[in-house]
């Protein structure tokens, strides 16, 4: 049984543009064969979606565009779209009025919700602020066959035995095993940090071996403001073992095919040619800031960018990495000489 993941790279708000780019991710995965095709954590409205939020009419407006996009996938296709959704109990009991979900689209309906239950509150994340938690982890059959559970983000990052202790009351993945789930996804939107991807691949590893289940992470990638994602979405399989890799800060699609036998993520030998190792820290940071500019200026609809240049090494950096984000033609120097600056400076 195969199953897509779409690495996307969604621009917060454009819910036309976003949900496009979830209709093409579909279409390739029909035409590869694919019963299933997982996103990003809130693929739909971008993340962090932040003040659109308290917006009824962009509620409203991500809602129309959720029902819209389930009629116009291909019929033949299941899609867990990363989206929010109304929480019909506010007036009456209170809370937040939405919920951050992964909506399963299938044969032109939304099917189904999963409520993110972990809402992490530090750093730069502020959750709490905007959204309920969900009060129970659950699953559905895919081809009548596969129970799949469904989790978002921090719902995977909870593991007493990992950390050593527990961060939130319960544990969404443990939950999940006690249903006997197949296999496990993760709709993600976690942000880059140096070393971020080995810690998480850890962690990862660590949840598929001591549950015996196999795991398949979709992580965003791109540029929105402060803050980048460097997808690096990976595959699982139910010993720990890494099966899958989709590319650092780029956008990817990848096929990863379930056997129903060996109930069991299977490694496919060809997926990984194209995917360049990063060689060292300094690279990977390199990566990450170029794609912080080349977002930051496309999302904005700027076309050029203008730098102040010193002749220093700071500034020198900053035209190397404008220039390689956006191509020289678009990245204009201007040099501003006092009378305390060197030749060699000018």
């Amino acid at each position: 049984m195969k199953i897509a993941i779409a690495q996307l790279n969604p621009t917060v708000g454009d819910l036309t543009a976003n949900s496009q780019r979830i209709l093409n991710a579909a279409e390739k995965a029909a035409e590869a064969g694919c019963h299933l095709l997982l996103t990003t954590e809130l693929s739909l409205t971008g993340y962090p979606p932040r003040d659109l939020l308290i917006r009824p009419s962009f509620i409203e407006a991500t809602t129309e565009k959720l029902q819209q996009l389930a009629i116009d996938l291909p019929p033949q296709i299941a899609v867990l779209v990363g989206t929010i959704q109304q929480n019909l109990d506010y007036q009456t009991k209170g809370g937040n009025p939405i919920f951050n979900s992964a909506a399963l689209l299938e044969k032109g309906k939304v099917k189904q919700y999963f409520q993110k239950r972990l809402l992490p509150t530090y750093d730069v994340f502020d959750e709490d602020r905007y959204f309920e938690p969900g009060l129970e982890s659950d699953f559905f059959v895919l081809e009548d066959t596969l129970k799949i559970g469904v989790t978002i983000c921090e719902d995977l990052w909870n593991d007493e035995l990992f950390w050593g202790k527990r961060n939130y009351p319960c544990n969404p993945f443990q939950d999940l095993a006690h249903l006997e789930v197949d296999l496990v996804v993760n709709l993600s939107a976690s942000p880059y940090q140096v070393g971020k991807q080995k810690f998480r691949q850890s962690l990862i590893s660590h949840t598929a071996k001591r549950y015996n289940i196999p795991i398949l992470y979709a992580n965003q990638v791109g540029g929105n403001d402060d803050l980048i994602f460097d997808g690096c979405s990976f595959a699982f399989n139910k010993n720990g073992d890494k099966i899958l890799s989709l590319k650092p800060f780029e956008t990817d699609f990848a096929v990863i095919e379930f056997d129903t036998q060996t109930q069991d993520l299977i490694a496919n030998s060809n997926q990984n040619q194209d995917i360049k190792l990063i060689e060292n820290e300094d690279q990977e940071i390199w990566l990450a800031l170029v794609l912080g500019v080349k977002d930051y200026v496309q999302k904005c609809g700027f076309s050029k960018v203008v730098l102040g240049l010193s002749g220093g090494i700071d500034s020198a950096l900053v035209a190397a990495i404008a220039t390689e984000a956006l191509g020289k033609e678009n990245v204009l120097g201007v040099l501003m000489p006092s009378p305390y600056s060197s030749d060699h400076s000018i």
